[in-house]
């Protein structure tokens, strides 16, 4: 049967059900693959979309989502960002799988000359052979922290780092009230404000307002969580429900460092870690952190517990000699 293969210049160009049914079909679908996150990237960011479907007699049976994205004068065919992506099949997974890859070139014209592909799940090391035979070469710049949830509340605290434990012990000693905020633009923005201050403070990149009021697209996929201490309110956390991975997603912090002394970040840990529990997913993840125990923000989640997961990526330069080029002039800004 005839594989056919269509390139997206936006999301909107396919349907929406029939899309999300392969990423939720898919073992290793994830949130960051259904149809309205690429939407709130598609309308949050500058990202220029290059999504790929593989259909057989007009129902998809791949998807293979991609932006393009700047690497200083040149540009990059990439998986998502924000977020993971990767290609998935769910039948002919090899040939759809190779279709892909083959197509890749075609979507690399002009100034872009690299392919990355970014995956969030582990098991994604199952096409190295796959993407090495296709010119790829893995690479692992970042790592997550997963903690599982069917442990349950308490042996996830006593695994916890005695820091983090005498944080959560002394924040309940304050007068404080934790809350599921709606999602609207208000509340988003609200948010927003105490996000921008925290990456500043940090000197990490900062994520676009438009980008948090697109996240709208993901309606019930957002959990927005407040604490107030002493009536005051204290922080914010933004956390993603990936149903299609059982996972409850730490995305993004609004806590000051004014409200450190309060321990609003460990409340709202415990908080989230609970509503997890409570609503049947199996892990929470802490997500992207140097692979570093000399980096701060590394030490922090892993004082959570839990297990330090790779981040896999391969890269493939288009043409081939592109990524020894861009290799030497990494190693040459590292110096």
């Amino acid at each position: 049967m005839t594989m056919e293969i269509s390139a997206l210049k936006s999301i909107e160009q396919t349907n929406r059900n029939q899309w999300n049914h392969v990423v939720e079909t898919a073992p290793h679908g994830t949130l960051f693959h259904r149809y309205e996150w690429l939407q709130a990237v598609e309308d949050g960011t500058d990202r220029e979309p290059r999504h790929l479907v593989a259909s057989k007699k007009g129902n998809p049976v791949g998807v293979f989502p991609n932006v393009i994205t700047s690497i200083g004068p040149v540009k990059r065919l990439d998986s998502l960002y924000p977020g993971f992506g990767g290609p998935l099949a769910i039948t002919d997974e090899e040939t759809v799988l190779e279709t892909f890859l083959e197509v890749v070139p075609e979507l690399c014209d002009g100034r872009t000359l690299f392919n990355r592909i970014r995956t969030y799940d582990q098991a994604a090391i199952r096409n190295h052979a796959l993407f090495r035979e296709f010119g790829y070469e893995i690479d692992v710049k970042w790592c997550r922290v997963a903690l599982d949830l069917t442990q349950g509340w308490e042996s996830l605290l006593e695994g916890m780092d005695r820091t983090r434990r005498r944080g959560i012990k002394r924040g309940h000693d304050q007068s404080l009230e934790i809350s599921e905020e709606p999602v609207t633009v208000r509340s988003l923005s609200q948010f927003y404000e105490d996000y921008e201050a925290v990456m500043t403070r940090a000197d990490l990149p900062v994520l676009s307002h438009t980008f948090f009021i697109a996240l709208r697209h993901l309606a019930n996929r957002l959990k927005l969580f407040a604490i107030d201490i002493d009536g005051v309110r204290r922080g914010w956390m933004l956390c993603y429900c990936d149903e299609e991975q059982s996972t409850l997603h730490y995305a993004y912090s609004g806590v000051r460092s004014e409200h450190f002394e309060y321990h609003a970040s460990e409340l709202l840990h415990e908080h989230a870690i609970q509503w997890g529990i409570e609503h049947g997913f199996e892990t929470y993840d802490l997500l992207r952190t140097p692979p570093d125990f000399r980096d701060g923000l590394f030490n922090f989640k892993t004082q959570f517990g839990g297990q330090t997961v790779p981040l896999l990526s391969w890269e493939r330069g288009v043409p081939k000699p592109a990524l020894p080029a861009l290799k030497l002039a990494r190693t040459i800004a590292a110096r």
